[in-house]
């Protein structure tokens, strides 16, 4: 893999150069919406408070739905949610240019906890699109494109949103949405045969829900840490554009250079380390992003200045390139491959379930008590978290089938 430069791996890999250019596509217009989503929400008079709601609204739908594709996907195949998943998004980028009121806003927001729902079954694609030596590699190889593509859609949507106001940019959304649909009808590949006598049913359901809630003894340690990550960052930095623009004044066009830069330092130091991870560990490398995130909380702490926020968020950057890769090679890794993505859908259930109510609380404390309450708590938590990963999370956790026989005879 040393041996030859990143294009030369992707010629080799054709369905992992295939995901990438998706993954472009879909990095395009997240961060499209990412910039002005929690502006434009304040716009129309809604409160801190309610956009943290509709943030956990979204959380809601999300878990409800996940366990059931996850499951569904293991026996329909991949391709089919994951084309459903691009038309949930456009219909939700529809929905949210015409959206003046609660109504048509709540819908959107549904919609877009629907497709969030489907993301699973993407990592599990992506998971048997690579050798499992390399999947931290291939992981920070797609997410790489994803941050490089969204670069220039970051910047342009703070542009276009102070030029000629939010809609235009859902509008461009909206047309990058259609353009995805078309390509993973096209060329994207299915990696998952349907076996013939595999149906889901009612009882299949209710396994992967109940599994949700219960998850296997061996993945326990690292449910716990990934949860409180979410429930940590979920308080405060989720809700950041928002309290930047509502607390400080931050214009859409402010709010676009601050995610330039973060994404710009996430996509130029994730494939480095995406080398890395697979080599060193992956609880090594999400105790690094935590301590990262400290730091760069601490900075929005100590001075909410342009400049500081600017310095803070290409840390941030960076930790994400610690975190990203090494998270979703170890939920594929420590799965049945089999059932990957009712595992890894199992796995996030639980996480929102765990981080449900952390938006609107953050939400409510920023109202109360302004930007450093739930930055604090995000602060505690985050390092906190950061001990449960040296304690509980070790990197192969998955039983061996000699190590089952030894369970089953004791």
């Amino acid at each position: 893999m040393s041996d030859m430069g990143v294009l030369g791996w992707l010629e080799e890999r054709r369905n992992v150069a295939t995901l990438a250019v998706i993954s472009a596509l879909r990095g395009a217009w997240f961060n499209l919406r990412g910039v002005i989503w929690q502006p434009f929400v304040l716009s129309l008079g809604i409160s801190m408070g309610s956009l943290g709601g509709l943030e956990s609204l979204t959380d809601l739908t999300r878990i409800i739905v996940q366990p059931i594709v996850g499951s569904a996907s293991d026996i329909y195949g991949r391709k089919k949610f994951l084309l459903a998943r691009e038309v949930l998004v456009l219909a939700a980028g529809l929905l949210f240019i015409f959206a003046g009121s609660w109504p048509l806003l709540f819908l959107g927001v549904v919609l877009v906890g629907l497709s969030s729902a489907l993301f699973p079954i993407w990592n599990s694609l992506v998971a048997e699109s690579s050798d499992p030596s390399e999947l931290g590699y291939t992981h920070s190889i797609i997410g790489t494109v994803h941050m490089a593509v969204g670069l220039t859609a970051t910047m342009a949507a703070g542009i276009i949103a102070s030029a000629y106001g939010y809609r235009m940019v859902f509008i461009a959304a909206s047309a990058i949405g259609l353009i995805t649909i078309l390509t993973v009808w096209k060329k994207l590949p299915e990696t998952m045969v349907r076996i013939s006598d595999s149906k889901l049913n009612l009882r299949r359901l209710a396994g992967a829900l109940i599994g949700s809630l219960r998850p296997p003894r061996y993945l326990w340690g690292f449910y716990i840490a990934m949860s409180v990550d979410l429930i940590a960052f979920n308080m405060g930095y989720r809700l950041l554009f928002g309290m930047l623009a509502e607390g400080y004044g931050y214009t859409p066009y402010m709010l676009g250079v601050v995610m330039t830069v973060s994404t710009a330092a996430n996509a130029l130091s994730q494939i480095p380390l995406g080398k890395l991870v697979d080599r060193y560990g992956y609880a090594r490398f999400m105790f690094i992003s935590q301590i990262l995130a400290c730091v760069t909380i601490g900075l929005m702490l100590y001075s909410k200045s342009y400049t500081v926020v600017i310095a803070a968020q290409a840390l941030m950057g960076v930790a994400a390139s610690f975190w990203g890769p090494a998270e979703q090679a170890w939920i594929a890794i420590n799965v049945d491959p089999d059932k990957r993505a009712t595992a890894i859908a199992s796995y996030s259930t639980f996480r929102g379930l765990a981080s449900l109510p952390a938006p609107f609380i953050g939400g409510l404390l920023f109202d109360a008590y302004g930007f450093d309450i739930p930055m604090l708590a995000n602060l505690v938590l985050a390092f906190v978290d950061g001990i449960l990963i040296l304690v509980l999370v070790k990197d192969r956790v998955l039983p061996t089938e000699k190590d089952q026989t030894a369970t089953e005879s004791q």
